[in-house]
C-alpha cells in the first residue's frame, strides 16, 4: 500500500482518480487546491504526490518545487491538459519522477503509480538491507563510545579506502576480529571473498597447506589438489588471525606473499599469483618477538604498514555499557533485562579478558537470572572488587599449607574443559589463552603425570 496525495482544482476527475487507486490497495488523501495540497502534504507521510499543472492558486510547478523543500523523498508526478516538450522538461529538471497527459486512461495511471510503488518498495528493501549488513558486519557493530575507541574507528575508516596491509595489535578478546571484518565491508573489495585463517589453531605442520594450498600427494594423506586460503581470497582480503604463532618455515613463504602477491602450493614448484588485501591480527609483542629471534624482522616491517592498536576494555571503560547493552541486544533483550546496579558493576570492572571475559559474564548470569533482569548477585563473584581481583582473604585461604599452582592450573583446565563440553579451543577462550597454549599445557600436564607414575 502507497500513501497518495491527490491535488487537482477539478473534483470530478479527482474522485474518480482516488476511488481507481483506491480499488488497487492505496491510500489516497486528495486536495482541491495547490494551497490546500501542500498543507496537508506538510502533516507529512505521503511517498506519491499526483498534481495538476495548471491550478489558479498554486500551480503544479510551485507545488512541485515545495514537495521537494518539505518532503524530499516523496515522488511527485505531473497531471496536465495543457502539455507542452517544454513544460515536461521542466517538470523533470524540478524532479518530477513521471508526467501524465489528460486525458489519460485509467488503466495507465495504475500501471504508472504500480511501477513508482515498486521502485520505491524496492529501494526501501535495498536501504534496510544496507542498514542491517552495516550493522552486523561494518562499523555499525564495532562500539565506539569511548575517544580512544573511536580514533580507532577513524583509523580504521581511513584505511579501508586503501589497499594497504592493516596489522592489528591489541590483547586477546579485545574486538580485532570484528575490526578486520568492518575494515573488509567497507572496502572496495566488500563484494569479493573475505578469507580468515587463524594461526594459532593450526598445528604447525598444517599451517602452510591451509595457506598456500597442496598438490595431489605433496605429503601422506594429500589424496587431492586443495586451494590454500591465499588463492581463495583471490579479488577479496585475506584476515591472518594471530600472526605471531606462524612458525618459522611459514613466514618466510608469507614474506614473499607481501612483497609481490605471489605463492607456491606445497608440492609444487609453479608460482602463482593472486590479488589480495592482507589484514593480520595479534595479541603479541611482535618487536619483542623480532628481538627474541621468534619472528622474522623483515616480516614485521611488512606487515606493520598502518598498524593499528586495539586498547583493551580496561583502557575505555566508556565502551564497557555499550557493549554490554549490545550483547543483549544480540540475544534480542533490551536494557531492561539488566539493573542499574548491574550495569554500574560491569562498568566498573577491569575486565581482563576484555569483551569475551564480559561477554561470558552475561551468558552466565542469563543463565542465572532466568527470565528475570540480571541483578548484582548473578553477575561472578570476582566483581565485587573493583578491577577484578579477588579479595585478599580469599587468596590467603587459597595459598594455605596445602596450595600447589599446578593442582590449581590442572582443575582450571579440566574445568574449562568440561564447561566447554570437551571443545579445546572453546576451552581456550574461557581461559583467555590461545589454543597452542592450551594444548601446550595439556602436554606438560600429562609429562608429569607420567614421570609421577614412573617414580611411584
Amino acid at each position: 500500500m502507497t500513501r497518495i496525495l491527490i491535488i487537482d482544482d477539478e473534483p470530478k476527475l479527482g474522485r474518480v482518480v482516488a476511488e481507481m487507486l483506491e480499488s488497487v490497495g492505496h491510500e489516497i488523501a486528495h486536495a482541491t487546491s495547490g494551497r490546500a495540497g501542500i498543507d496537508q502534504l506538510s502533516a507529512g507521510g505521503f511517498e506519491i504526490v499526483l498534481t495538476d499543472l495548471r491550478m489558479p492558486d498554486i500551480d503544479g510547478m510551485t507545488v512541485l518545487r515545495e514537495v521537494r523543500r518539505i518532503s524530499p523523498g516523496t515522488d511527485v508526478v505531473i497531471m496536465t491538459a495543457h502539455a507542452t516538450a517544454q513544460n515536461a522538461v521542466d517538470a523533470m529538471k524540478e524532479g518530477a519522477v513521471d508526467y501524465l497527459i489528460k486525458p489519460f486512461a485509467m488503466d495507465e495511471l495504475r500501471m504508472r503509480i504500480g511501477r513508482i510503488s515498486e521502485r520505491r518498495a524496492l529501494s526501501t528493501r535495498v536501504d534496510s538491507l544496507a542498514r542491517r549488513l552495516d550493522a552486523r558486519e561494518g562499523f555499525g557493530r564495532v562500539i565506539a563510545e569511548s575517544p580512544k575507541m573511536r580514533a580507532v574507528v577513524e583509523q580504521a575508516r581511513r584505511v579501508a579506502a586503501t589497499d594497504e596491509t592493516v596489522l592489528l595489535l591489541g590483547d586477546s578478546g579485545t574486538g580485532k576480529s570484528l575490526l578486520a571484518r568492518a575494515i573488509h565491508h567497507a572496502s572496495r573489495r566488500a563484494n569479493g571473498p573475505l578469507v580468515e585463517i587463524h594461526a594459532a589453531a593450526l598445528p604447525d605442520s598444517l599451517v602452510e597447506g591451509e595457506l598456500f594450498g597442496r598438490e595431489k600427494g605433496a605429503y601422506t594423506g594429500a589424496f587431492d589438489a586443495k586451494a590454500g586460503h591465499a588463492e581463495i581470497a583471490n579479488g577479496g582480503t585475506l584476515f591472518l588471525d594471530e600472526i605471531g604463532e606462524l612458525p618459522g618455515t611459514t613466514q618466510v613463504k608469507l614474506l614473499r606473499l607481501l612483497q609481490d602477491r605471489t605463492f607456491t602450493r606445497l608440492g609444487s614448484t609453479q608460482a602463482r599469483k593472486t590479488d589480495v588485501r592482507i589484514i593480520a591480527a595479534t595479541n603479541r609483542d611482535l618487536e619483542a618477538a623480532v628481538k627474541a629471534g621468534t619472528f622474522r624482522e623483515d616480516l614485521y616491517y611488512r606487515l606493520a604498514v598502518f598498524p593499528i592498536a586495539v586498547p583493551p576494555l580496561r583502557e575505555r571503560p566508556e565502551d564497557i555499557r555499550a557493549t554490554a547493552l549490545s550483547i543483549l541486544g544480540r540475544r534480542g533483550l533490551g536494557a531492561d533485562r539488566i539493573s542499574v546496579e548491574a550495569l554500574a558493576l560491569l562498568a566498573a570492572h577491569s575486565w581482563p579478558g576484555n569483551i569475551r571475559e564480559l561477554e561470558n559474564a552475561i551468558t552466565r548470569a542469563l543463565v542465572l537470572a532466568g527470565g528475570e533482569p540480571i541483578a548484582v548477585e548473578h553477575l561472578p563473584s570476582t566483581l565485587a572488587g573493583r578491577g577484578g581481583a579477588a579479595p585478599t582473604s580469599t587468596l590467603d585461604e587459597l595459598m594455605g599449607p596445602s596450595f600447589s599452582l599446578d593442582a590449581l592450573e590442572r582443575d582450571l583446565i579440566q574445568h574449562a574443559l568440561v564447561k566447554a563440553g570437551g571443545n579445546k579451543a572453546a576451552a581456550a577462550r574461557l581461559l583467555g589463552i590461545t589454543r597452542r597454549r592450551l594444548y601446550s599445557r595439556l602436554e606438560s600436564m600429562s609429562q608429569k603425570q607420567a614421570d609421577s607414575d614412573d617414580s611411584s
